[in-house]
Protein backbone atom coordinates (compact mmCIF):
# COMPACT_ATOMS: atom_id res chain seq x y z
CA UNK A 1 0.00 0.00 0.00
CA UNK A 2 1.37 3.70 -1.13
CA UNK A 3 -1.46 5.35 0.21
CA UNK A 4 -4.37 5.13 2.69
CA UNK A 5 -6.95 8.26 1.74
CA UNK A 6 -9.90 8.24 4.86
CA UNK A 7 -12.91 10.66 3.55
CA UNK A 8 -15.39 11.80 6.31
CA UNK A 9 -18.36 14.42 6.53
CA UNK A 10 -18.77 13.00 9.85
CA UNK A 11 -15.58 14.54 11.81
CA UNK A 12 -16.39 13.65 15.64
CA UNK A 13 -17.27 11.13 17.95
CA UNK A 14 -17.42 7.30 17.27
CA UNK A 15 -16.57 8.57 14.17
CA UNK A 16 -13.31 10.30 15.07
CA UNK A 17 -12.35 7.76 17.56
CA UNK A 18 -12.18 5.00 14.68
CA UNK A 19 -10.04 6.98 12.14
CA UNK A 20 -7.31 8.36 15.30
CA UNK A 21 -6.88 4.60 15.50
CA UNK A 22 -6.42 3.39 12.10
CA UNK A 23 -4.70 6.40 10.43
CA UNK A 24 -2.33 6.60 13.49
CA UNK A 25 -1.37 2.91 13.34
CA UNK A 26 -0.84 3.35 10.13
CA UNK A 27 1.06 5.88 10.11
CA UNK A 28 3.23 4.80 12.29
CA UNK A 29 4.03 2.00 10.14
CA UNK A 30 5.31 4.33 7.64
CA UNK A 31 1.99 4.15 5.26
CA UNK A 32 0.90 7.57 3.82
CA UNK A 33 -2.27 8.30 5.01
CA UNK A 34 -4.46 11.32 4.09
CA UNK A 35 -7.69 12.22 5.52
CA UNK A 36 -10.15 14.30 3.28
CA UNK A 37 -12.81 15.75 6.35
CA UNK A 38 -15.00 18.34 6.23
CA UNK A 39 -16.16 19.97 10.33
CA UNK A 40 -18.96 19.40 12.59
CA UNK A 41 -20.38 21.20 15.84
CA UNK A 42 -18.71 18.17 17.35
CA UNK A 43 -15.60 18.29 16.20
CA UNK A 44 -12.84 19.56 18.87
CA UNK A 45 -11.06 22.33 18.38
CA UNK A 46 -7.52 20.68 18.59
CA UNK A 47 -8.56 17.70 16.32
CA UNK A 48 -4.81 18.07 14.48
CA UNK A 49 -3.30 16.85 17.85
CA UNK A 50 -4.56 13.75 18.02
CA UNK A 51 -3.21 12.49 14.84
CA UNK A 52 0.05 11.11 13.88
CA UNK A 53 2.47 13.74 12.60
CA UNK A 54 2.71 12.13 9.54
CA UNK A 55 -0.90 12.06 8.98
CA UNK A 56 -1.94 14.67 6.54
CA UNK A 57 -5.09 16.60 7.75
CA UNK A 58 -6.76 18.19 4.75
CA UNK A 59 -10.37 20.23 4.43
CA UNK A 60 -12.94 19.49 1.99
CA UNK A 61 -16.36 21.16 2.17
CA UNK A 62 -19.21 18.83 2.96
CA UNK A 63 -22.43 19.00 4.48
CA UNK A 64 -24.73 16.52 6.29
CA UNK A 65 -28.43 17.00 4.38
CA UNK A 66 -28.68 16.82 1.10
CA UNK A 67 -27.91 19.44 -1.56
CA UNK A 68 -27.69 19.12 -4.88
CA UNK A 69 -25.53 22.30 -5.69
CA UNK A 70 -24.08 21.50 -2.46
CA UNK A 71 -22.80 18.29 -3.23
CA UNK A 72 -21.48 18.58 -6.34
CA UNK A 73 -19.25 21.43 -5.14
CA UNK A 74 -18.04 18.72 -2.49
CA UNK A 75 -17.66 15.95 -5.69
CA UNK A 76 -15.74 17.64 -7.81
CA UNK A 77 -13.44 18.76 -4.69
CA UNK A 78 -13.08 15.25 -3.59
CA UNK A 79 -12.19 14.63 -6.91
CA UNK A 80 -9.44 16.79 -7.68
CA UNK A 81 -8.08 15.71 -4.14
CA UNK A 82 -8.21 11.99 -4.82
CA UNK A 83 -6.26 13.01 -8.22
CA UNK A 84 -3.62 14.71 -6.19
CA UNK A 85 -3.07 11.56 -3.59
CA UNK A 86 -3.41 8.76 -5.86
CA UNK A 87 -4.18 6.56 -3.09
CA UNK A 88 -4.19 2.40 -3.30
CA UNK A 89 -7.01 2.50 -0.95
CA UNK A 90 -9.92 4.98 -0.29
CA UNK A 91 -11.76 4.27 2.81
CA UNK A 92 -15.10 6.14 3.14
CA UNK A 93 -16.63 6.56 6.90
CA UNK A 94 -20.50 7.61 7.31
CA UNK A 95 -23.31 7.88 4.81
CA UNK A 96 -22.43 11.41 2.77
CA UNK A 97 -18.74 10.39 2.48
CA UNK A 98 -20.03 6.81 1.42
CA UNK A 99 -22.21 8.37 -1.20
CA UNK A 100 -19.93 11.18 -2.37
CA UNK A 101 -16.51 9.32 -2.30
CA UNK A 102 -17.86 5.90 -4.02
CA UNK A 103 -18.59 8.31 -7.29
CA UNK A 104 -15.28 10.60 -7.02
CA UNK A 105 -13.35 7.20 -7.01
CA UNK A 106 -14.89 6.15 -10.11
CA UNK A 107 -13.59 9.51 -11.40
CA UNK A 108 -10.59 10.16 -9.98
CA UNK A 109 -8.91 6.96 -8.38
CA UNK A 110 -10.81 4.04 -10.68
CA UNK A 111 -7.83 1.37 -9.23
CA UNK A 112 -8.12 2.29 -5.94
CA UNK A 113 -10.00 -0.27 -3.23
CA UNK A 114 -12.35 1.22 -2.18
CA UNK A 115 -14.34 0.50 1.52
CA UNK A 116 -17.28 2.19 3.03
CA UNK A 117 -17.89 1.95 7.25
CA UNK A 118 -21.57 3.66 7.33
CA UNK A 119 -20.88 3.87 11.16
CA UNK A 120 -24.83 3.65 11.84
CA UNK A 121 -27.19 3.61 8.78
CA UNK A 122 -28.85 6.91 7.79
CA UNK A 123 -31.89 5.24 6.76
CA UNK A 124 -32.43 3.99 10.44
CA UNK A 125 -32.06 7.62 11.85
CA UNK A 126 -35.32 8.42 13.87
CA UNK A 127 -35.46 12.18 13.25
CA UNK A 128 -36.31 12.24 9.71
CA UNK A 129 -39.92 11.40 8.04
CA UNK A 130 -40.44 7.78 6.31
CA UNK A 131 -40.01 9.63 2.62
CA UNK A 132 -36.88 11.01 4.07
CA UNK A 133 -35.82 7.13 5.36
CA UNK A 134 -36.28 6.10 1.93
CA UNK A 135 -34.38 8.66 0.31
CA UNK A 136 -31.51 8.04 2.51
CA UNK A 137 -31.98 4.40 1.63
CA UNK A 138 -32.45 4.63 -1.63
CA UNK A 139 -29.02 6.45 -2.08
CA UNK A 140 -27.24 3.95 -0.34
CA UNK A 141 -28.64 1.32 -3.14
CA UNK A 142 -27.47 3.60 -5.46
CA UNK A 143 -24.00 4.36 -4.27
CA UNK A 144 -23.99 0.46 -3.82
CA UNK A 145 -23.85 0.04 -7.46
CA UNK A 146 -20.43 2.10 -7.77
CA UNK A 147 -18.50 -0.07 -6.31
CA UNK A 148 -16.51 -0.95 -3.06
CA UNK A 149 -17.02 -3.24 -0.47
CA UNK A 150 -19.49 -2.00 2.70
CA UNK A 151 -17.66 -2.72 6.35
CA UNK A 152 -20.21 -3.02 9.03
CA UNK A 153 -19.43 -2.49 12.67
CA UNK A 154 -21.71 -4.80 13.82
CA UNK A 155 -23.64 -8.03 13.33
CA UNK A 156 -26.99 -6.51 13.51
CA UNK A 157 -25.60 -3.56 11.10
CA UNK A 158 -24.67 -6.62 8.45
CA UNK A 159 -27.97 -7.54 8.86
CA UNK A 160 -29.51 -4.01 7.61
CA UNK A 161 -27.10 -4.24 4.95
CA UNK A 162 -27.78 -7.21 3.13
CA UNK A 163 -31.41 -7.39 3.64
CA UNK A 164 -32.30 -3.39 2.83
CA UNK A 165 -29.58 -2.33 0.71
CA UNK A 166 -29.01 -5.15 -1.41
CA UNK A 167 -25.61 -4.75 -1.18
CA UNK A 168 -23.00 -6.91 -3.66
CA UNK A 169 -20.54 -6.95 -1.40
CA UNK A 170 -20.54 -6.28 2.45
CA UNK A 171 -18.27 -7.63 5.46
CA UNK A 172 -17.89 -6.98 8.85
CA UNK A 173 -15.06 -5.41 11.24
CA UNK A 174 -16.19 -4.28 14.91
CA UNK A 175 -15.51 -0.97 16.47
CA UNK A 176 -12.67 -1.51 18.37
CA UNK A 177 -10.77 0.58 21.24
CA UNK A 178 -7.15 0.96 22.64
CA UNK A 179 -7.93 -1.10 25.68
CA UNK A 180 -4.83 -0.37 27.55
CA UNK A 181 -5.88 3.70 27.69
CA UNK A 182 -8.62 2.90 29.13
CA UNK A 183 -8.59 2.85 32.83
CA UNK A 184 -10.44 0.16 34.79
CA UNK A 185 -13.68 1.01 37.36
CA UNK A 186 -12.91 2.25 40.39
CA UNK A 187 -14.12 0.21 43.44
CA UNK A 188 -15.41 2.41 45.62
CA UNK A 189 -18.77 3.16 47.85
CA UNK A 190 -18.26 6.66 48.32
CA UNK A 191 -21.80 9.03 47.92
CA UNK A 192 -23.58 5.72 47.34
CA UNK A 193 -24.47 4.09 43.21
CA UNK A 194 -23.74 6.56 40.42
CA UNK A 195 -25.42 5.56 36.81
CA UNK A 196 -23.70 7.87 34.15
CA UNK A 197 -24.08 8.25 30.25
CA UNK A 198 -21.76 9.54 27.65
CA UNK A 199 -23.02 11.51 24.72
CA UNK A 200 -23.82 14.83 23.52
CA UNK A 201 -27.59 16.42 23.93
CA UNK A 202 -28.71 14.96 20.44
CA UNK A 203 -32.43 13.01 19.25
CA UNK A 204 -29.99 9.83 18.30
CA UNK A 205 -29.03 9.48 22.10
CA UNK A 206 -32.05 10.16 23.74
CA UNK A 207 -30.79 11.86 27.08
CA UNK A 208 -34.70 12.79 27.88
CA UNK A 209 -35.01 9.06 28.25
CA UNK A 210 -32.17 8.89 30.47
CA UNK A 211 -33.35 11.61 32.66
CA UNK A 212 -36.71 10.03 33.46
CA UNK A 213 -35.03 6.83 34.45
CA UNK A 214 -33.39 9.53 36.95
CA UNK A 215 -36.59 10.83 37.94
CA UNK A 216 -38.26 7.42 38.64
CA UNK A 217 -35.89 6.25 40.17
CA UNK A 218 -34.71 8.57 42.48
CA UNK A 219 -33.18 7.50 45.54
CA UNK A 220 -31.06 9.38 47.85
CA UNK A 221 -28.08 6.70 47.71
CA UNK A 222 -28.41 6.93 43.61
CA UNK A 223 -26.95 9.71 41.74
CA UNK A 224 -27.07 10.42 37.59
CA UNK A 225 -24.33 11.44 35.62
CA UNK A 226 -24.25 12.81 32.02
CA UNK A 227 -21.23 12.87 30.71
CA UNK A 228 -21.04 15.70 28.19
CA UNK A 229 -24.02 17.33 28.99
CA UNK A 230 -25.09 20.60 30.36
CA UNK A 231 -28.22 21.43 32.61
CA UNK A 232 -29.64 23.73 29.98
CA UNK A 233 -30.10 20.94 27.75
CA UNK A 234 -31.92 18.96 30.42
CA UNK A 235 -35.65 18.51 29.53
CA UNK A 236 -38.09 21.30 30.92
CA UNK A 237 -39.51 20.00 34.12
CA UNK A 238 -35.96 18.02 35.00
CA UNK A 239 -36.44 18.03 39.49
CA UNK A 240 -33.77 19.38 40.85
CA UNK A 241 -30.48 17.20 41.62
CA UNK A 242 -31.80 14.49 39.29
CA UNK A 243 -29.35 14.73 36.80
CA UNK A 244 -25.67 15.65 37.21
CA UNK A 245 -24.01 17.01 34.28
CA UNK A 246 -20.36 16.97 33.25
CA UNK A 247 -20.22 19.62 30.72
CA UNK A 248 -18.12 19.46 27.47
CA UNK A 249 -15.11 17.09 28.90
CA UNK A 250 -11.80 16.26 26.77
CA UNK A 251 -11.96 12.21 25.83
CA UNK A 252 -9.69 11.56 28.40
CA UNK A 253 -11.44 13.42 31.47
CA UNK A 254 -14.57 11.59 29.55
CA UNK A 255 -13.08 8.06 30.28
CA UNK A 256 -12.02 8.65 33.97
CA UNK A 257 -15.46 9.65 34.35
CA UNK A 258 -16.55 6.20 33.07
CA UNK A 259 -14.05 4.65 35.41
CA UNK A 260 -16.32 6.15 38.50
CA UNK A 261 -19.49 4.56 37.24
CA UNK A 262 -21.46 1.82 39.05
CA UNK A 263 -23.59 1.25 35.86
CA UNK A 264 -23.62 2.41 32.59
CA UNK A 265 -27.27 3.46 30.44
CA UNK A 266 -27.00 3.78 26.93
CA UNK A 267 -30.48 5.29 25.71
CA UNK A 268 -30.10 5.83 21.97
CA UNK A 269 -33.06 5.77 19.21
CA UNK A 270 -30.49 3.95 17.07
CA UNK A 271 -26.32 3.59 16.49
CA UNK A 272 -23.71 1.72 14.62
CA UNK A 273 -21.96 0.47 17.26
CA UNK A 274 -21.05 2.96 20.03
CA UNK A 275 -17.57 3.42 20.88
CA UNK A 276 -18.54 5.16 24.45
CA UNK A 277 -20.45 1.64 25.31
CA UNK A 278 -17.47 0.02 23.99
CA UNK A 279 -15.41 1.34 26.46
CA UNK A 280 -17.32 1.11 29.25
CA UNK A 281 -17.97 -2.76 29.06
CA UNK A 282 -14.11 -2.50 29.01
CA UNK A 283 -13.69 -0.84 32.12
CA UNK A 284 -15.69 -3.41 33.62
CA UNK A 285 -19.09 -1.82 33.69
CA UNK A 286 -22.93 -3.79 33.57
CA UNK A 287 -24.57 -1.64 31.23
CA UNK A 288 -28.45 -1.49 30.33
CA UNK A 289 -29.16 -0.45 26.91
CA UNK A 290 -31.89 -0.12 24.30
CA UNK A 291 -32.63 -2.97 21.96
CA UNK A 292 -30.95 -1.05 18.61
CA UNK A 293 -28.53 -1.97 15.97
CA UNK A 294 -25.10 -1.53 17.63
CA UNK A 295 -26.30 -1.46 21.42
CA UNK A 296 -27.44 -5.12 21.35
CA UNK A 297 -24.23 -6.64 19.68
CA UNK A 298 -21.71 -4.86 22.59
CA UNK A 299 -23.70 -5.97 24.91
CA UNK A 300 -24.50 -9.72 26.19
CA UNK A 301 -27.65 -9.74 27.79
CA UNK A 302 -27.76 -11.31 31.27
CA UNK A 303 -23.84 -12.01 31.11
CA UNK A 304 -22.21 -8.45 30.72
CA UNK A 305 -25.60 -5.87 30.86
CA UNK A 306 -28.55 -6.05 29.77
CA UNK A 307 -30.63 -4.90 26.50
CA UNK A 308 -34.10 -4.16 27.05
CA UNK A 309 -37.32 -2.96 24.67
CA UNK A 310 -38.79 -0.18 26.96
CA UNK A 311 -37.79 2.86 29.33
CA UNK A 312 -39.64 1.01 31.81
CA UNK A 313 -37.88 -2.27 31.09
CA UNK A 314 -34.69 -0.25 31.12
CA UNK A 315 -35.63 0.74 34.59
CA UNK A 316 -36.61 -2.65 35.76
CA UNK A 317 -33.01 -4.01 35.17
CA UNK A 318 -31.27 -0.93 36.78
CA UNK A 319 -33.36 -1.47 39.66
CA UNK A 320 -32.04 -5.23 39.54
CA UNK A 321 -28.50 -4.15 39.50
CA UNK A 322 -28.43 -1.27 41.93
CA UNK A 323 -29.86 -4.14 44.67
CA UNK A 324 -27.73 -6.78 44.25
CA UNK A 325 -24.05 -5.81 44.29
CA UNK A 326 -22.56 -9.35 43.49
CA UNK A 327 -24.32 -9.50 40.18
CA UNK A 328 -23.53 -5.77 38.94
CA UNK A 329 -19.46 -7.29 40.04
CA UNK A 330 -20.02 -10.67 37.96
CA UNK A 331 -21.31 -8.77 35.22
CA UNK A 332 -18.97 -6.27 35.12
CA UNK A 333 -16.24 -8.60 35.51
CA UNK A 334 -17.44 -10.42 32.38
CA UNK A 335 -17.58 -7.21 30.48
CA UNK A 336 -14.30 -6.19 31.23
CA UNK A 337 -12.12 -10.09 30.19
CA UNK A 338 -14.58 -10.01 26.92
CA UNK A 339 -14.43 -6.78 26.05
CA UNK A 340 -10.83 -6.37 26.29
CA UNK A 341 -10.21 -9.49 24.10
CA UNK A 342 -13.13 -8.73 21.64
CA UNK A 343 -12.80 -5.04 20.53
CA UNK A 344 -9.24 -4.71 20.95
CA UNK A 345 -7.78 -2.35 18.56
CA UNK A 346 -4.73 -4.70 17.62
CA UNK A 347 -6.60 -7.15 16.39
CA UNK A 348 -9.25 -5.31 14.88
CA UNK A 349 -6.89 -2.93 13.04
CA UNK A 350 -5.23 -6.26 11.69
CA UNK A 351 -8.45 -7.68 10.48
CA UNK A 352 -8.96 -3.87 8.78
CA UNK A 353 -5.31 -3.99 7.33
CA UNK A 354 -6.27 -7.66 5.87
CA UNK A 355 -8.94 -6.30 4.55
CA UNK A 356 -7.38 -3.02 2.69
CA UNK A 357 -5.03 -5.31 1.49
CA UNK A 358 -7.35 -8.49 -0.12
CA UNK A 359 -10.40 -7.21 0.72
CA UNK A 360 -11.09 -6.24 -2.63
CA UNK A 361 -11.87 -7.90 -6.36
CA UNK A 362 -9.44 -6.68 -8.28
CA UNK A 363 -6.64 -9.27 -9.21
CA UNK A 364 -3.68 -7.62 -8.73
CA UNK A 365 -2.61 -7.13 -4.96
CA UNK A 366 0.37 -5.52 -3.16
CA UNK A 367 1.82 -8.10 -1.09
CA UNK A 368 2.26 -6.25 2.98
CA UNK A 369 6.23 -6.58 3.07
CA UNK A 370 7.28 -8.45 6.12
CA UNK A 371 9.34 -5.81 7.74
CA UNK A 372 6.40 -3.39 7.40
CA UNK A 373 3.64 -6.13 8.99
CA UNK A 374 6.40 -6.33 11.73
CA UNK A 375 6.07 -2.37 12.00
CA UNK A 376 2.38 -2.68 12.25
CA UNK A 377 2.36 -5.08 15.14
CA UNK A 378 4.71 -2.83 17.37
CA UNK A 379 3.24 0.36 16.51
CA UNK A 380 0.26 -0.68 18.26
CA UNK A 381 1.66 -0.33 22.02
CA UNK A 382 2.85 3.40 20.20
CA UNK A 383 1.39 6.45 22.30
CA UNK A 384 -0.46 7.98 19.22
Amino acid sequence: MKEIVHITEAFGGGVLSMLTQLSNRAAAAGVGVTILHSIRQETPDNFAKLFHPAVKLTYVSMFREVSVKNDLTSLWSLARKLKECDPSVIHLHSSKAGVLGRAAARIAAPRARVFYSPHGLAFLRRDVSSAKQFAYLSFERIAAKMGGTIVACSKSELSEIETKMRARRARMIENGVNVTEIPPRIDTDVNGLLIGMSGRAMFQKNHEAFVKLATDLRDPSVRFLWIGGNESELPAGTPNGAVSCSGWVTRDRALELTSGLDIYVQTSRWEGMPIALIEAQVAGIPAVVTDVVGNRDVVQHGGTGFVASSVEEMAKYIAILRDDPALRARMGAAARASASKRFSMDAIFRQWLSMYEFGSDRHTREPLRAKEAASYETSSDSQF
